[in-house]
């Protein structure tokens, strides 16, 4: 269960890959399709076939060997049957026992020279000595201790283990009882030469490996081309099969044997309790599947090759022009109306070319409109900001003018009041000043001067110039920084108006004062290449933005202030963006907000930009209170 859940958990990301590499390309999916469609057909049909054509020749092959091994069980027991047949025919020869000594002698010789087979006949009377034999020099011997002998006096016939004699080719012993009036009064027996099975065994070859061999009852090798198994006493008896043959049955295995796997039809010898085994190794009975599955794998690699060309050919023509098409339309993207896409077809593809030409035409024209609109849009808005803005401050001055005019033509008005009046209008003019200042701010953004620079320390010297107004609107500013150093190209300057604005806009969004908790840390870039990100956080328990105001607080001239330019937010995100950072802000209403800034770390050391101090100095914990 638990290589399942593995499997299933590994299965997800390798099916994700395979949809973006099918989604991604349409030359892709032009690939795949002439693959499959080449493919699959053909490997669906070669599975069927092989599998077919498998079981068929299993099937011959089971077949065939099977009849070969009932067909030498056959021969065997006629082999061993013919001795038996003799013997009892000898048995049933009237008085056997009886003739003199001569006759039955000249009787077994006779028998052993017609019939090859024999290498000894003898006959054993009751109490087991031999009383005749066809081999010199054995007469009187005594068997009645033997097991060929008991077997026989108790009626049975006996078939001994096969065994070597001087020769060194295999015999065995065959014991029949010989009866008068159904008693057992003698045994005959022969030792018969087992050289014939060997030659019998020998003959039967198939194809170039197969090979028939042929075991006693205890599992011994009697008959086997290598003859170097049989004087090994090579033993079967462990072998699964060895077993069926000792209960009589027939069939079809696969063993192994000197390391190679091979399929063998056993049939039983069941008078003896033997077995034939016709045995083949089982890479050359599956040969012939072998080559068809080559020949599968090589075909299915020549429609994958042309497959692959066709795809190719087929993919020039069809992406050929897309591409056209889509660099086209990364044109029109750019801004790059007057380009027209060219294409020489007279297909659907160069309709949806002429499609896209006359649509850019068409943007183009409504282009120009809108420009002239939003032209005419931005300059009413203007003016209108620019009248009431500027408005106030030259009223202001007006009015301070003509005061000041007054106390001139008065000799003895005081010095100092008329200083003040100057001092109004002075102030009057460094206000309109710092509003021309913005504007010029956001329509023509100046340049950076990128040094190396400690974020730590531009916000400490923010902190330092609004301790005083924290403190007077009971204001709680809070520092908690990380303890890694926020060291990057940055423009010192720039970013100190940045955090000056956001410090200053969350003292206004907490009239009857809070809490401000500044904090940074440090975040790895994820995608190719080690990159570090700053980030900046300002969290205030002010009044809160709402929802349906968040995506409109970043446009210019944008403001909930009675008095308030729209701008110091607006500057905030261009000059963020011009470090090639991000800015971004969480609200909610009665609960505070977050403003998140996000600036790349790192670059060359250059001079470091005087400070109101070392932030490696200042800050030894992670948290500082003001």
């Amino acid at each position: 269960m638990q290589n399942i859940f593995n499997i299933l958990r590994h299965w997800h990301p390798i099916k994700d890959f395979v949809k973006r590499f099918i989604s991604q390309k349409i030359h892709r999916q032009i690939v795949i399709n002439y693959v499959g469609l080449g493919l699959i057909p053909i490997i669906i049909v070669s599975f069927i076939l092989i599998n077919l054509s498998q079981n068929t020749v299993q099937s011959y092959l089971n077949q065939r060997n099977m009849e070969t091994a009932r067909r030498a069980s056959n021969e065997i027991s006629l082999f061993i049957r013919e001795p038996v047949t003799i013997l009892n025919t000898l048995v049933q020869t009237r008085d056997i026992l009886e003739m003199e000594r001569f006759t039955q002698s000249r009787i077994i010789n006779k028998i052993k020279l017609a019939n090859p087979i024999f290498q000894k006949i003898f006959i054993l009377d009751h109490s087991g000595t031999v009383v005749v034999t066809t081999s010199f020099g054995e007469e009187m011997k005594e068997f009645s201790r033997s097991d060929f002998f008991q077997a026989a006096m108790e009626g049975k016939v006996f078939y001994s283990q096969v065994y070597f004699g001087e020769s060194g080719f295999p015999s065995m012993l065959i014991a029949i009882p010989i009866k008068k009036y159904n008693v057992v009064e003698g045994v005959l027996v022969g030792e018969i030469d087992l050289k014939s099975i060997w030659d019998l065994v020998d003959n039967i070859t198939i194809g170039k490996t197969g090979s028939a061999f042929l075991i006693s009852s205890d599992g011994l090798v009697i008959a086997h081309p290598d003859k170097q198994r049989i004087l090994r006493k090579k033993s079967y008896s462990s072998y699964p099969f060895f077993q069926k043959l000792l209960r009589g049955e027939e069939g079809i295995t696969i063993f192994e044997s000197d390391g190679k796997k091979m399929i063998a039809a056993f049939s039983p010898i069941s008078e003896l309790h033997w077995g034939i085994i016709i045995q083949q190794t089982y890479s050359e009975a599956f040969e012939l599947i072998h080559k068809m599955r080559n020949r599968v794998i090589l075909f299915s690699g020549l429609t994958l090759l042309l497959a692959l060309f066709l795809a190719v050919f087929s993919m020039k023509r069809i992406t050929q022009p897309l591409d056209v098409l889509v660099q086209g339309v990364r044109e029109y993207a750019r801004g790059n109306l007057s380009h027209r896409i060219q294409l020489s077809r007279q297909d659907e593809i160069a309709e949806l070319a002429k499609e896209f030409n006359t649509m850019a035409e068409s943007l183009n024209k409504n282009q120009k409109r809108l420009r002239r609109v939003e032209r005419l849009a931005a300059l009413s808005r203007f003016a209108s900001f620019v009248s009431h803005e500027i408005r106030n401050p030259l009223n202001a001055m007006n009015i301070n003018m003509q005061i000041l005019r007054r106390l001139i033509t008065q000799q003895d008005a005081p010095l100092e009041k008329k200083f003040k009046y100057l001092n109004i209008i002075s102030s009057e003019i460094e206000r309109m000043n710092a509003l021309v200042t913005n504007f010029l701010t956001i329509a023509r953004p100046p340049e950076l001067n990128l040094i190396r620079s400690d974020l730590h320390q531009i916000l400490d010297e923010v902190v330092l110039l609004q301790e005083a107004r924290a403190r007077s609107e009971k204001i709680q500013l809070i520092r908690k920084y990380t303890e890694r150093d926020l060291y990057g190209m940055f423009d010192y300057n720039q970013l100190k108006q940045v955090f000056h604005n956001l410090v200053v806009n969350a003292f206004e969004a907490m009239p009857s004062g809070g809490k401000l908790l500044i904090s940074t840390a440090v975040q790895e870039k994820s995608g190719s290449g080690s990159q570090q990100i700053a980030i900046i956080k300002f969290e205030d328990t002010g009044q809160g933005i709402p929802e349906d105001k968040l995506s409109e607080i970043w446009e210019p001239y944008y403001t909930s202030k009675k008095t308030g330019t729209g701008l110091g937010l607006a500057i905030v995100k261009q000059i963020v963006e011009g470090h090639g950072g991000r800015v971004y802000i969480e609200s909610r209403v009665g609960v505070g907000t977050t403003v998140m800034i996000e600036l790349p770390l790192g670059g060359q050391k250059r001079n470091e930009p005087p400070g109101i101090r070392n932030h490696k100095k200042h800050l030894t914990q992670s948290e500082s209170e003001t």
